[in-house]
């Protein structure tokens, strides 16, 4: 299975929770131009003054991962998904980084390169008031 495969599967069903919950999708950069951070807007109808977050991977996943005391079995599996979602992109992915773009309603990219050079990773939207 390709990487891209292997994230479908990793995300499947699975959706970031913030103030709202999103689905995570994987996404191959195909693009021509190299990539570069201030290409992300080509990706979102955001203007391109909106502002871009860069977030560590382990703090953002942080919020997914944590538990309470007393976890239900749900809590527990899916913490359980999202560490092994993080596992999965650190193994897929080299030079991993976190961009939140916009304000409120952000769409989010975690970006990485594989093997090949290519750029990939998953987006999703946090919502922070």
């Amino acid at each position: 299975m390709d990487a891209i495969g292997r994230l479908a599967r990793g995300t499947n069903g699975l959706l970031f929770s913030s103030e709202a919950d999103y689905p995570l999708e994987p996404f191959i950069w195909t693009d021509a131009a190299p990539f570069s951070a201030d290409l992300l807007y080509t990706l979102t109808t955001l203007p391109k003054d909106s502002p871009v977050t860069q977030v560590d991977l382990n703090a953002f996943f942080a919020p997914m991962i944590h538990l309470d005391p007393d976890p239900t079995a749900d809590a527990l599996a899916r913490s359980t998904r999202f560490k092994n979602l993080r596992r999965l992109l650190r193994r897929l992915l080299s030079d991993l980084t976190v961009y939140k773009l916009g304000t409120i309603e952000m769409p989010t990219f975690i970006i990485g390169r594989l093997a090949d050079g290519r750029v990939a990773g998953l987006r999703t939207t946090v919502v922070e008031t």
